[in-house]
C-alpha cells in the first residue's frame, strides 16, 4: 500500500503542476484582453497543448491506479476526485483560449463604448479559480464553500453584461461584432467560475463525504 500511496502523490503533485499551469494562462489571457495584446492572446492559444497534455498523462495514471491499487474507500474518493479536477482543468483552460481567440476578434473591430464590467468580472472569476485550488491544495472545506458564494456573484455580473451589451447594440448597431465578441468572453469568465465551483464541491467531498452538486445536500457517505 505504501507503493500506492505513493502513487496517489505522484499524480496530486501532476495536478497541482497542471493547476498552476491553468490559472498562469487564465491569467495571460485577461492580460491580453485588457492590454489589447495581440501577440500575448496567440501566445495563450499555441500554449494550449501543455494543458492538453498534462490532462492525458493525469487521466491514464489515474485509472491505471484502479486497475492495479484496488484502493480501499478513502483512496478512491482521492483519486476519483483528482480525475475530475483534471477535467475541470482541462475545460478551464479550454476557456482562457476561447477569451483569447474573442480578443483578437475584439481587435479587429471597432471600440465599444460602454463599462461592462468585465475587469471586475475577471477579477473576481480569478479569487474564484485561485481559491478553489488552493481549497484542493489544503483540502479546506471552508475555503470551497466560499467558492460558492464567489460563483454566484460572477453569474449575477454576467447577466447584467448580457443586458449592458444589448442595450449599447441598439444605440449602435455597427458593433455588433464587439458586442458578440464581449459577451462571449462574459460566457467563458461565468464557465471558469462555474469549473472552479465543481472543484470546491469535488474537495468538500472529498472531506465529508457529502455531495452538494446543484446545492443539493445529500447525507455523508460512510
Amino acid at each position: 500500500m505504501s507503493h500506492f500511496h505513493d502513487q496517489i502523490e505522484h499524480l496530486r503533485q501532476k495536478l497541482l503542476r497542471m493547476s498552476f499551469l491553468v490559472e498562469e494562462t487564465v491569467a495571460r489571457a485577461c492580460d491580453a484582453l485588457f492590454s489589447c495584446n495581440a501577440r500575448l492572446a496567440r501566445e495563450v492559444i499555441e500554449n494550449d497543448e501543455a494543458i492538453n497534455r498534462f490532462e492525458l498523462e493525469i487521466d491514464e495514471t489515474g485509472h491505471a491506479l484502479f486497475v492495479t491499487g484496488q484502493p480501499v474507500a478513502a483512496d478512491l474518493r482521492m483519486v476519483m476526485m483528482m480525475l475530475k479536477i483534471n477535467t475541470s482543468l482541462e475545460r478551464i483552460g479550454d476557456h482562457a483560449v476561447n477569451i483569447a481567440e474573442k480578443t483578437l476578434l475584439v481587435l479587429q473591430e471597432p471600440p465599444l463604448a460602454g463599462d461592462f464590467q468585465l475587469e471586475v468580472m475577471a477579477k473576481k472569476t480569478d479569487l474564484t479559480l485561485r481559491t478553489a485550488l488552493n481549497a484542493f491544495l489544503k483540502q479546506d472545506v471552508e475555503m470551497a464553500q466560499d467558492v460558492l458564494k464567489h460563483d454566484d456573484a460572477i453569474d449575477q455580473i454576467n447577466h447584467d453584461l448580457f443586458l449592458k451589451l444589448k442595450r449599447a447594440l441598439q444605440a449602435d448597431p455597427q458593433a455588433a461584432g464587439a458586442a458578440m465578441a464581449y459577451l462571449l468572453i462574459g460566457h467563458n469568465f461565468e464557465r471558469i467560475g462555474d469549473l472552479a465551483g465543481n472543484i470546491a464541491e469535488d474537495v468538500i467531498y472529498l472531506k465529508q463525504g457529502r455531495e452538494v452538486r446543484h446545492r443539493i445536500e445529500m447525507e455523508p457517505l460512510t
